[in-house]
């Protein structure tokens, strides 16, 4: 959308790691090693919600999801930035692995909080995140 004076709006930035309630995109599935096997093109949350079944464990734990970014509804917002984002990018570069600096494929990277505001160091940190919905 453009406004008055030609400035185009920011897109609506979205959270790589949201609850199950507040999701909108399926991102992923979370392997037993505890990583995320992304999923391209982007598949709406509904979809893998819906083939979720009946299990005793956190959708959160089996999938990772993406919503809107709640901004200061959020605990991780510091009221400018997102610390979670922030932590994950900065403790993956002090562990990172040589080899690891290609960015896996994401459905949402265009719209991205952690992308937007940590660039690509995000990315690899981003697929060691489980969300704890508990």
């Amino acid at each position: 959308m453009t406004d008055a004076v030609g400035r185009t709006d920011p897109p609506e930035r979205m959270c790589p790691s949201t609850p199950a309630a507040n999701a909108t995109v399926f991102l992923g599935m979370i392997t037993p090693a505890g990583r995320v096997a992304y999923v391209t093109p982007a598949v709406p949350a509904e979809v893998a919600l819906a083939a979720a079944g009946d299990s005793d464990a956190p959708v959160e734990s089996r999938f990772r999801l993406a919503g809107p970014c709640v901004t200061s509804s959020c605990g991780f917002w510091t009221g400018e930035h997102c610390g979670l984002g922030a932590r994950m990018a900065a403790s993956y570069a002090e562990t990172a692995e040589p080899g690891e600096e290609q960015l896996p494929k994401c459905a949402i990277r265009r719209t991205c909080r952690w992308f937007a505001e940590q660039g690509p160091a995000a990315c690899p940190a981003c697929s060691h995140v489980v969300t704890d919905a508990r």
